[in-house]
């Protein structure tokens, strides 16, 4: 596999990984409105969202750096 190819490949899955990242975020958003009055219930989803929202982080970052060197190899 090419370098081009491979750095265009772990883009597009680190694409898809985000996009399930912010579905389950989004998920645990709706969720906390049903679960206002359970404050266990609570903290379980907020260190849910705290873990998610540092993976959404990282993977938002990977695909800077991927999005720069698919277009340095070009220029």
């Amino acid at each position: 596999m090419s370098t081009r190819r491979n750095i265009k490949y772990r883009y597009l899955k680190t694409k898809m990984a985000l996009s399930q990242t912010v579905q389950a975020i989004l998920d645990i958003n709706r969720k906390r409105r049903f679960f206002r009055q359970d404050d266990g219930k609570q903290e379980e989803l907020n260190e849910e969202l705290k873990v998610l929202n540092a993976v959404a982080e990282n993977q938002a970052r990977s695909l800077k750096s991927f999005e720069l060197q698919l277009k340095n190899e070009v220029a």
